[in-house]
């Protein structure tokens, strides 16, 4: 009997013990868990599903990366069927989104991308548009495939038809006279492209930006992070020309490649006469990156760091033409070392609600830049998009596009829906004087 009660007290005290263990680990566990909303310095909200529907969704079949344009009241959204890599996929819309079509006889070349496309509509002086489709040819580690420059494809009937690809600063390839043996190692191009301005005047020349990555191939092997410009121009044949590429940040090149700046994305401040360059720093050692330049994009400002309410990967960045206001679209990503870790026992260190955007005015992109924290200017308002639930932060890229009456309408991928067994692409669609009411 005596052994029982024993046995009993051992029992009891045992599960007392892992109770009370569990008590503290519990308690331990909550006090040190964190989510992304925790950091954001401004005003939050959830978009509505009322603002959101499916654009192209497959069965067990990757689709990411997309693109937008608007010409002619027609919306152009293309993406790869595969992750940064992979056939290229257009859909059109002739009703600003309400409905998509699959475009038909695209170029095959397209078939062959290797990078994520990336589409701009140009307004050239004399009236005309044109349309340009860019996909990097970047070294990939898992094919063996080596840096080779990359494509652009033109079309000037409202994306009717299009060129097939012609490659620029391959491998291959000869320019100014030198045969090299080694192409740019060319990732997201263009994440940007800028029309420029001469005497205070817009020119028929667009700014594209490209970044390398750290390894040891291609042009400039061994440089670490390196950002690059290159001058788009046409001549007299309508044919476009890419000029040589050159580094943008060489004399930041130390904090560049620090910080891993890429994903460039360049917006012009016309109030105050420049350039405001936002990236991705994908060292994961500091928040994202702003700086800007009055000239042309000849120099910038030494690179600050961005708050939280605007740090993460591949912004797109477009005004508002009824609120004037600047909209900012990007993948949530906060990660500077291990500060953003979810809790102090989780092996991953970074924190995401999936696709998020920014809205506010110049000024506050001009206090981050000058890294004046003096008047708190945080923007107007932080809208999640739609939220990840594969829980890889694998969502965001977006294409971005402001109608003259105000409409927004964006397009992007990701597990936006819960057992997505692949990411797809889904749009919003919303009015900024609507959201920030």
């Amino acid at each position: 009997m005596e052994k029982k009660k024993v046995k009993q007290i051992i029992i009891i005290s045992v599960i007392t013990v892992a109770l009370t263990v569990l008590c503290v680990f519990h308690g331990i566990l909550s006090a040190t868990s964190h989510k992304a909303p925790e950091y954001i310095e401004c005003k939050m909200m959830n978009l509505d599903g009322k603002y959101k529907s499916t654009v192209d969704k497959k069965f067990n079949k990757y689709l990411g990366h997309p693109d937008l344009v608007e010409i002619g009241g027609k919306l152009m959204t293309f993406y790869p069927s595969g992750h940064g890599k992979g056939a290229i996929i257009g859909k059109s819309s002739d009703d600003l989104g309400e409905t998509w079509q699959t475009m038909e006889n695209l170029p095959k070349s397209w078939e062959n991308s290797m990078e994520t496309p990336c589409v701009y509509k140009l307004n050239r002086t004399d009236g005309s548009q044109v349309l340009v489709i860019t996909s990097g040819c970047p070294y990939w580690s898992d094919l063996g495939v080596e840096p080779d420059g990359f494509n652009c494809s033109v079309s000037f009937d409202e994306g009717k038809t299009w060129s097939e690809f012609e490659k620029w600063y391959g491998k291959e390839q000869t320019w100014d006279g030198k045969e090299t043996g080694k192409g740019y190692d060319a990732i997201v191009a263009m994440s940007s492209l800028t029309q420029l301005k001469e005497n205070g005047e817009y020119v028929d020349k667009w700014m594209g930006t490209f970044h390398r990555g750290a390894h040891e191939y291609g042009v400039d092997a061994g440089a670490g992070y390196m950002n690059y410009k290159t001058i788009l121009t046409f001549d007299e044949n309508d044919k476009p020309q890419w000029s040589v590429p050159e580094p943008i940040l060489e004399e930041h090149h130390e904090l560049e490649d620090k910080y891993g700046v890429c994903e460039l994305e360049i917006i012009r401040n016309e109030k105050d006469n420049c350039l405001i360059m936002l990236a991705r720093a994908n060292r994961k050692v500091s928040n994202s990156i702003i700086c800007y330049s009055y000239d042309e994009g000849e120099t910038w400002s030494q690179p600050k760091e961005l708050p939280c309410c605007l740090t993460g990967d591949r912004h797109k960045a477009e005004i508002d033409p009824v609120t004037g206001k600047v909209l900012i679209s990007f993948r949530q990503l906060l990660q500077n070392g291990k500060k953003f870790k979810p809790n102090m026992l989780s092996s991953v260190d970074w924190l995401s609600r999936g696709w998020v955007a920014w809205i506010g005015d110049f000024d506050d992109l001009m206090s981050y830049a000058d890294d004046d924290t003096s008047n708190d200017t945080y923007g107007d308002l932080f809208i999640f998009l739609s939220r990840d639930y594969g829980g890889r932060a694998d969502c965001g890229y977006s294409g971005v596009v402001c109608l003259d009456d105000g409409t927004v309408i964006m397009t992007s991928y990701g597990y936006f829906s819960v057992g997505a067994l692949k990411p797809y692409i889904i749009q919003t669609k919303f009015k900024l004087e609507d959201v920030l009411k």
